[in-house]
């Protein structure tokens, strides 16, 4: 019924959390759990063998010898999938377990449903007020322009329809998002989002980083401006 994609660099401090949370949740619905590790410099891996192996849960690793941004993880644990619905999660304890709940049960055939940082009942606790700004201003943009009817096209909290065909040429964040979303619209699936509470990572260092997110922004915009035409 459901595969969950969690993508994970150095998460160590965070991801037997996450797995127990998400043990927690769906512990009456049939579920797998995709964890695809860009090569972790600690001791990430051994800490999911060693949940897995005290646990009863379904979980797959895929270890990516050859890292390609976010976008490129979340393709391989999709691919793997054979799930009907898959959702993608972060590994760094940023989503609350009823918003969690909330997303999968919010599922729809033929849709894309995104959590979202940027509707009116959404909440932000920690994140900096710079990168929120930068972030509702290129999201609006993105929406504006290409007549995509949601505020937070770039949040990677969302669960898809495994009907849908993911489609971008920029595998990394936030560009990723932007241009699997628009190419999904454009092949006729639908887009909707609901809101959820944001809590900046506790544990960790974010790997989205101002001119990694500015590199990847300028070429997933050139990207639709005119290698989609």
């Amino acid at each position: 019924m459901l595969s969950i994609i969690i993508p994970t660099i150095n998460e160590e401090k965070n991801i037997s959390i996450t797995l127990s949370i998400l043990s927690e949740i769906f512990k009456n619905i049939f579920f797998e759990i995709i964890i695809v590790d860009d090569k972790s410099s600690d001791k990430t891996v051994s800490e999911i063998k060693k949940f897995k192996n005290k646990s009863n849960l379904n979980i797959k690793i895929l270890i990516n010898k050859y890292p390609r941004g976010l976008g490129n993880a979340l393709l391989l644990g999709y691919n793997l999938s054979n799930q009907k619905f898959v959702m993608f999660l972060d590994a760094d304890l940023s989503i609350k377990k009823d918003d969690i709940y909330k997303l999968y049960k919010s599922r729809k055939v033929n849709s894309i449903v995104v959590g979202s940082r940027y509707l009116k009942k959404s909440n932000i606790i920690g994140a900096s007020r710079v990168k929120i700004f930068i972030s509702k201003l290129l999201n609006k943009f993105i929406s504006i322009i290409f007549q995509i009817p949601i505020f937070d096209i770039s949040h990677s909290f969302r669960i898809i329809s495994k009907k849908i065909n993911l489609n971008s040429a920029n595998l990394t964040h936030p560009g990723f998002f932007w241009e699997t979303t628009l190419n999904a619209v454009i092949s006729g699936f639908k887009i909707e989002e609901i809101p959820i509470t944001f809590i900046d990572r506790r544990f960790g260092l974010s790997k989205n980083h101002s001119i990694k997110l500015l590199k990847s922004s300028i070429i997933s915009i050139f990207n639709i401006l005119f290698k989609n035409k």
